[in-house]
């Protein structure tokens, strides 16, 4: 596994801005899963945006380019326009938090939380596959690379397609990311062949390149050497629906891990039925929820603030 491409995030700072609530809901997959529930910092009874903000900054590079492009960079010693120059990609795409554009939050913190929390390296990121539109329009938000043992200890591997939500009620989430999933799902031999066909030319060294390919595809006359299946990779945002008047510093973070889990509680059973109703009971899904205090205002807040057209951190 050491042959397969290294995350790029830079996640240092990861664990001073989301914080992790534990609970016990499961989705009961005959395959690995993941329900993880995360809360960014709190002042005064409301999340503040000032550190994500300047943590989506530090990676844009990372987010936008792929390693060899950021390799190039590196080796003409212009590593210092990495950020700005992927900024400028972005700018140009389209305006700050649009949807299906790369430049939404909810599809930058699914690349951060598939690489960092997933440990998933990145194929394709959204601005990526929109900049291969031109070919096939795919309809994932991110694509990922997992691998990693299993109770035998043989490899397995993942191809991790990534969608996301970011909708105020979090049951009309997660029935968007569903309504996503389906359609990915419908095109997963498309999607599978952008992801192979990426991973072997655009991401990493041929050399590597070479590796990967000899480890997932099958040689004339041979059988795969080692199997892989696909995934789907999650991310959701939500509006909290406390009231931050009602309660002290003290009791609303209390309170607001509560409702967290108040919340996944009631809707664990309805995501098992979503993949249930599309069949998809095989396949390993990896779930991550972040509250938000209004999602209408703070996405398009904080994209404003990472792309420096102003706002205020709230």
């Amino acid at each position: 596994m050491g042959n397969l491409p290294d995350k790029t995030l830079h996640g240092g700072l990861f664990n001073n801005i989301f914080f992790e609530v534990s609970h016990s809901e499961k989705l009961n997959l005959r395959n690995p899963e993941q329900l993880r529930l995360f809360h960014l910092e709190v002042s005064n009874n409301l999340y503040v945006f000032g550190h994500l903000q300047q943590f989506i900054q530090r990676n844009i590079g990372q987010y936008v380019f792929s390693r060899a492009q950021i390799e190039e960079y590196e080796l003409d010693g212009n590593a210092f326009s990495v950020g700005l120059d992927a900024m400028n990609v972005m700018k140009a795409n389209a305006n700050p938090g649009e949807r299906d554009s790369g430049n939404d939050l909810g599809e930058i913190l699914l690349y951060v939380f598939l690489e960092e929390v997933l440990k998933a390296p990145k194929i394709l990121s959204k601005v990526e596959l929109k900049a291969q539109s031109g070919s096939y329009d795919s309809e994932c938000d991110a694509i990922h690379f997992l691998s990693s043992t299993n109770s035998n200890g043989n490899s397995y591997y993942n191809i991790v397609f990534g969608t996301s939500s970011i909708v105020g009620d979090v049951k009309d989430a997660i029935d968007a990311a569903f309504d996503r999933v389906a359609k990915i799902h419908s095109k997963s031999e498309q999607e599978i062949l952008l992801a192979e066909n990426t991973i072997f030319t655009k991401t990493v060294d041929q050399s590597t390149a070479q590796k990967i390919k000899d480890l997932l595809l099958p040689q004339k006359g041979k059988k795969r050497r080692v199997s892989y299946d696909t995934a789907f990779g999650i991310f959701l945002a939500y509006d909290l629906g406390l009231n931050p008047n009602n309660y002290t510093n003290q009791d609303f973070e209390v309170q607001l891990e509560q409702k967290m889990k108040t919340d996944i509680k009631a809707h664990t059973q309805y995501i098992i039925d979503k993949i249930n109703n599309l069949n998809l009971g095989n396949y390993s899904f990896y779930i991550y929820f972040v509250p938000l205090n209004d999602v209408a205002n703070d996405k398009q807040q904080i994209m404003n603030e990472v792309f420096g057209e102003g706002g205020t951190d709230g």
